[in-house]
């Protein structure tokens, strides 16, 4: 009876720790549009998937990213990655979430490097991630290295995403080079 109780117990936990690890977002209902809002923790994959989310492709599609910019990424990327908050919902984030994903792709930029969360109206994530980063608007590009946040960008960039990231990250990584180089004198 003990064996068959713990068995039970075993297997149960195994499914709720399984279960716990697909349901990492989820989809409500926009209750200004009626569209999907994906809530939590999700992957480009996930926005893709979502037919609402035809903004997706075409942004992607249409985007030719500043090569000096894609080079400059293409060359430091490696210690970073990338933190991301966005709303399916907002005009912001579909003009901007497919021209970051084209970027990655053209740097050639690990796409697992990015952790993203799909925001509600309220900017707020499923488990209250948004306040760890002091998330106030979207998209939010949060660009990190050893734990550490570089820079962001928030809702527009200046110059233009790939410009900015490729700024953050160079100057970053050109700070590091000086350190590596003092301590080696």
């Amino acid at each position: 009876m003990k064996a068959i109780l713990l068995t039970f117990c075993t297997l149960t936990l195994f499914s709720l720790t399984t279960m716990a690890q697909f349901n990492l977002f989820v989809r409500e209902k926009d209750p200004k549009t009626g569209k999907t809002i994906l809530h939590g923790k999700v992957t480009f994959q996930d926005v893709q998937d979502e037919s609402v989310n035809a903004w997706f492709y075409g942004g992607a599609n249409a985007y030719e990213p500043r090569e000096a910019a894609i080079s400059v990424l293409r060359r430091v990327w490696g210690p970073y990655r990338f933190v991301v908050f966005m709303g399916t919902w907002c005009e912001d984030t579909q003009d901007l979430l497919p021209k970051f994903y084209k970027i990655l792709n053209q740097a050639g930029i690990d796409l697992h490097a990015v952790e993203m969360y799909g925001v509600d109206r309220n900017k707020k994530s499923l488990h209250l991630e948004e306040v760890a980063y002091k998330i106030t608007h979207v998209p939010t590009f949060i660009v990190l290295r050893q734990n550490r946040e570089v820079g962001r960008i928030t809702e527009r960039p200046g110059a233009s995403i790939e410009e900015d990231l490729a700024a953050l990250m160079q100057k970053d990584f050109d700070e590091l080079e000086r350190q590596r180089a003092e301590r080696f004198k």
